[in-house]
């Protein structure tokens, strides 16, 4: 078991005091660094290397919630604490990054338990609380980048952490014109120019959309400068993103090439998109193939259907039975809304929230998030 630092950011002096007499001699804790100033905490934790952190949560004060979501980019070793144990509070947790959450006054032996636990990860098997979402069809036409564009958007609305929403359909790229963008720095500028720089640089290369917590990142400028772009650039790219953004959705080609395959192969998620029809579920199946030849995990491949209609011949019941999976979500069939939203250049909700789509990628973004939180808390404890 590799010795850690303990870092306590709590705002009640006795309470930091007492935590720290519970730990400082246990073995595998070389250190225990006390806060209540939590942005100063945050400052050392960066610069630590295996970081165990105890985060209370009792006071909810201006600022919080952002220290928290940069704290689970930076280790996923996170004890949440606080007087108010409820289910919400729990849920809260959670949401900012918790792998274990204690209510005050906490109990010795339970922190020294789950310290212990979190102590035992290495740094290599620790689990990233950023999420690469990759919308994906083989087949064009399907409404990816729809899906896309408003799964970000209602990302960055439910869970108000910052959410990158990624171009890597590198020659026909359509995001900054499905929200009206005309971003002065694009994704072959980011990779060549300030992939190495620090966060306050590296996010000067997306446009941030509107007052949402969106930050876009385009498609290259020139269709030329997308063959120069290599598969170890996308890694490097996902790799730095990781750092800044806990929600990254990626939209791409329909194409299987290597780029494409390094994307789909370094995605934590992919929101595979058909339609209920027969050739789109021939091609779905055959897609789905490849990913099994891959070895994907099963947890990885989520299935879409889009413009679904509740009267369909084709049941969601044959396109499970067809393509041995379980359908994840339907987005409803709603032209009218979507043509209105693409041709104004803005999200689905901004045209209007409360129609059946609005309400279906908002619940979809919830949904996910939900589901990304579970997941890794049973990754976690597996």
């Amino acid at each position: 078991m590799q010795n850690s630092t303990v870092f306590v950011l709590d705002r009640n002096e006795n309470s930091r005091e007492i935590i720290k007499s519970f730990i400082e001699n246990l073995d595998f804790v070389s250190e225990v660094k006390l806060y209540g100033d939590y942005n100063k905490g945050y400052e050392d934790i960066k610069l630590a290397e295996n970081p165990l952190v105890i985060l209370d949560i009792s006071e909810d004060f201006a600022g919080l919630d952002e220290i928290a979501g940069k704290l689970k980019l930076v280790t996923s070793k996170i004890i949440i604490t606080s007087v108010n144990y409820s289910t919400n509070t729990i849920i809260k947790a959670l949401r900012l990054g918790a792998k274990e959450f204690l209510p005050k006054p906490v109990l010795r032996e339970d922190l020294v338990r789950v310290l212990s636990m979190l102590a035992s990860i290495s740094p290599e098997n620790e689990v990233s609380q950023s999420k690469i979402i990759t919308v994906y069809s083989n087949k064009g036409g399907i409404g990816k980048t729809t899906i896309a564009v408003n799964l970000a958007a209602e990302l960055a609305k439910v869970t108000k952490d910052k959410v990158a929403l990624v171009d890597l359909n590198l020659q026909l790229g359509d995001i900054s014109t499905f929200l009206n963008l005309n971003p002065p720095f694009d994704v072959n500028y980011v990779i060549r120019r300030l992939i190495d720089k620090e966060e306050n640089i590296l996010i000067k290369g997306f446009e941030k959309y509107k007052d949402l917590s969106l930050y876009v990142l385009s498609d290259p400028s020139y269709i030329e400068q997308s063959e120069s772009i290599t598969t170890q650039q996308i890694t490097t790219l996902f790799s730095a993103l990781k750092k800044v953004f806990p929600y990254i959705v990626v939209d791409m080609s329909s194409n299987i090439d290597p780029i494409s395959l390094k994307i789909l192969d370094s995605s934590d998620w992919i929101m595979f998109t058909t339609i209920v029809n027969i050739p789109a579920i021939r091609n779905a199946q055959r897609c789905l193939n490849l990913f099994r030849s891959r070895k994907y995990p099963s947890n990885k491949v989520k299935i879409v259907i889009n413009r679904y209609m509740e009267n369909d011949e084709i049941k969601i019941e044959d396109i499970e039975n067809t393509l041995g999976e379980s359908v994840y979500w339907k987005i409803p069939n709603n032209y009218f809304t979507i043509m209105e939203a693409i041709n104004k250049g803005v999200s689905i909700s901004e045209v209007n929230a409360e129609s059946n789509i609005g309400n279906s990628f908002r619940d979809f973004a919830a949904k996910v998030s939900d589901d990304i939180i579970e997941q890794s808390v049973v990754q976690y404890r597996v």
